[in-house]
């Protein structure tokens, strides 16, 4: 009595199925190859080549703030049986705040590449600098003998105003929002496609 050779139709199916699994997997690139003599693709981590090349860009300012601002000192004289003046002084004050991002602090665990899309936590948005000139400081009106210290105390709270004002105007927001838009551009342009912060 001869056995039957046959295949049956179950196993026609798992047949079917698993040269359709390996295709699909070959196609996908899952499978290793079965050449032992062929060379290996070399995958190279671009992250730390990414983040030397935005952080040698430095500060970037990405918001500037002009404000005028008027501040005034006044000292008292004590002498109430004699007609005394007190001293005053008055200076307008003009200057500019500069608010942006120092990505020298970026740092590797800062930034994460898979194939054309790259994730960035981006350094705190700051004030960058506060920028002043003599020329900028006016003397308005000065009753009295100042000293220089005096003077630069007045100057001092000046600047102090100036930059209060910056906040009050949303500047952080403003440098954080471009910082981003701009961080986003180069990097499309240096060939990512999909560029996320966190």
């Amino acid at each position: 009595m001869k056995r039957s050779r046959e295949i049956s139709p179950g196993c026609w199916v798992t047949v079917i199925l698993i040269i359709t699994a390996i295709l699909v997997l070959k196609k996908m690139n899952w499978l290793p190859s079965w050449n032992i003599f062929s060379s290996k693709a070399v995958t190279i981590d671009d992250t730390p080549i990414i983040v030397k090349d935005i952080r040698a860009l430095g500060q970037v300012i990405t918001a500037t703030f002009y404000d005028e601002v008027v501040v005034d000192s006044t000292i008292k004289h004590h002498f109430p049986q004699l007609p005394v003046i007190d001293d005053h002084l008055v200076i307008i004050a003009r200057g500019r705040v500069l608010a942006g991002i120092d990505l020298k602090l970026l740092t590797d665990k800062n930034v994460r590449v898979t194939k054309d899309t790259v994730w960035m936590q981006l350094p705190q948005t700051k004030i960058l600098d506060v920028i002043i000139n003599p020329a900028d400081y006016e003397t308005f009106e000065e009753i009295g003998n100042w000293k220089p210290e005096d003077v630069t105390a007045i100057k001092f709270k000046a600047r102090t105003k100036i930059t209060a004002d910056s906040f009050n105007k949303d500047l952080i927001e403003k440098a954080n929002t471009k910082a981003r838009s701009v961080l986003e551009d180069l990097l499309h342009a240096s060939g990512f496609k999909v560029v996320l912060f966190e």
